[in-house]
């Protein structure tokens, strides 16, 4: 991960910060995890296979991941990988108000992919990786961290497929609400994001 550009600070849990990623191999027995914010991963070329906490997910190009907060993750690839992730420290990720749109259009919750639960009971030596204010901070564990049989909520880490997004407006001429394009929000300490 490179930082391109932040705003903010993540020990106030205010502001985000934009990063470019490349990978060549998958990280194996290593295991990340995010205590300043959500991450967005945005895969540009290569498809990304994620191991989570509550699952697994695969994530093509033309499709986003988001990681809560505290949710560990291992990424698997088969080839390069490049893409982008975008870090918000303060709220989460969310859809944004519909309005006037009403039920339909932007991005419908049911088309949000969840992972199935799928556990691994392994006893051996893994790395566990922390981001923590900034820092990167290193531990390790003599068992899989993905021991977690089952779960229930909506605290998870979950995919879009942008080719299911639905603009809403005439974009022929005039100057529309930009929030036509919006696939996820955050929700400043001010309001609306």
């Amino acid at each position: 991960m490179v930082s391109l550009l932040g705003a903010g600070e993540p020990s106030l849990k205010q502001g985000m910060a934009i990063y470019a990623y490349s990978a060549n191999k998958s990280m194996d027995k290593t295991a990340f995890y995010n205590a300043d914010g959500d991450f967005m991963i945005v895969p540009h070329s290569g498809t990304l296979y994620v191991r989570t906490l509550t699952g697994r997910l695969t994530v093509k190009p033309k499709e986003f991941l988001i990681v809560p907060r505290g949710i560990k993750f291992s990424i698997d690839v088969k080839e390069n990988v490049k893409g982008w992730i975008a870090e918000v420290f303060g709220q989460h990720f969310t859809l944004p108000e519909l309005g006037p749109i009403g039920a339909n259009g932007l991005a419908n919750p049911e088309h949000f992919e969840y992972p199935t639960a799928w556990f691994e009971d392994k006893k051996e030596e893994w790395t566990i990786i922390n981001k923590y204010i900034g820092e990167m901070f290193e531990a390790k564990s003599d068992f899989s961290p993905y021991d977690v049989v089952g779960w229930k909520g909506n605290y998870s880490a979950y995919k879009y497929d942008m080719s299911k997004y639905n603009t809403i407006g005439s974009i022929s001429y005039d100057h529309p609400d930009p929030c036509i394009f919006t696939v996820m929000t955050v929700k400043s300490a001010m309001g609306e994001g």
